[in-house]
């Protein structure tokens, strides 16, 4: 199943058959270095539920693991998600997001 992702549509992650229900525990914030990213992956390996969550001090966010252009996991490596100034980068288009609210600030933005 493939899950776009949509601007203005905050819930639709929860249409994936493998999503974690709301308020799932996914581990200690300060396992996630400052600054930086770690995936989440639920459901089997051919059709995963794949997400993220950035840390910036004490605060954290978590989005879709999805270029909104192809529908591929904006990281290349494992747990990459940031640049060296502290966005988001998707590795495919090197679209550049926004840490706290994912808005495409940078480079091949959709729309």
């Amino acid at each position: 199943m493939t899950i776009r992702a949509t601007p203005g549509d905050p819930t639709v992650w929860r249409r994936h058959p493998h999503a974690p229900p709301p308020g799932s525990a996914l581990g200690r914030a300060d396992a996630i270095p400052d600054g930086q990213g770690r995936e989440f992956r639920f459901g089997p390996d051919h059709d995963p539920f794949r997400m993220f969550v950035v840390r910036r001090g004490a605060d954290c966010f978590g989005y879709l693991n999805v270029c909104p252009h192809f529908s591929l996991p904006l990281n290349y490596r494992p747990d990459q998600f940031t640049t060296r100034d502290g966005e988001i980068l998707c590795s495919m288009h090197f679209a550049v997001f926004r840490f706290d609210d994912g808005v495409c600030i940078d480079g091949a933005c959709p729309g």
